[in-house]
């Protein structure tokens, strides 16, 4: 468990997917549950670090659900008493009612349309329980005061982001991803609408963020901004 800043965690060792658990004055809230259903057991090793258990967890937020961050989450919600939340649009994937939406055939080049084959062979996630359903500018007072919901569509017809105007901080799921190399946009093969994935880049762009948190790479800890506006002006809006 590696403090991002006070109050905000990310969660070491864990197979793909980031999780990030935030310590308000009331209890937990983890976001996102990886990939694997080992993931909670990881992460109530890595509570008891900090003082806390699972049974300390009351909400459990999803930025998107896709595989490998809602993978974890039937055996999270398990071994917790939290209640989960999701954009309304991505609920009913997670309740197993239907599989979340990919690129089109025609979006895809080579590339593309080999890693949708290589991705076609893995079993969709368990359907798990969905207690909340979030639209865009909710606030979740009782997590964090001022904690607001940022619709960030594209890369899934529901993804969200987390915002903490307090510190400027963006739990901003895969509306892109942090590389060795820099930042990239989110994988197009898993994405249904590129273009629109491309926008909330954009929107990101312009939100003064200081603390980046992905669900792919290491967090973005001061003037988050400005790697964000310089690699958004490489990005066909």
């Amino acid at each position: 468990m590696k403090p991002v800043i006070e109050n905000i965690y990310a969660v070491s060792g864990l197979m793909i997917g980031r999780v990030y658990v935030i310590k308000g004055q009331d209890g937990l809230t983890v976001i996102d549950s990886s990939v694997a259903a080992n993931t909670a057991d990881k992460l109530e090793k890595q509570l008891q670090t900090i003082g806390f258990s699972l049974k300390d967890v009351r909400y459990i937020l999803i930025t998107h659900a896709h595989p490998d961050h809602i993978g974890g989450l039937v055996r999270l919600q398990q071994l917790t008493d939290a209640r989960t939340a999701v954009h309304f649009r991505d609920a009913d994937i997670i309740r197993g009612k239907y599989a979340a939406p990919v690129a089109p055939p025609a979006d895809l080049g080579f590339f593309g349309k080999l890693m949708r084959k290589m991705a076609g062979s893995a079993p969709p996630p368990s359907p798990a329980r969905v207690d909340i359903e979030l639209k865009g500018g909710d606030h979740l007072d009782d997590i964090l005061p001022g904690l607001e919901v940022i619709e960030l569509h594209g890369h899934s017809e529901g993804q969200v982001g987390y915002w903490w105007p307090e510190k400027r901080l963006l739990i901003g799921g895969d509306v892109m991803m942090r590389m060795p190399w820099g930042l990239t946009q989110p994988l197009g093969f898993v994405s249904p609408d590129i273009a629109e994935a491309r926008r909330s880049i954009h929107k990101v762009a312009v939100m003064d963020v200081d603390v980046l948190c992905l669900g792919h790479g290491a967090p973005l800890v001061g003037h988050a901004s400005e790697a964000i506006r310089a690699f958004a002006a490489g990005v066909k809006p």
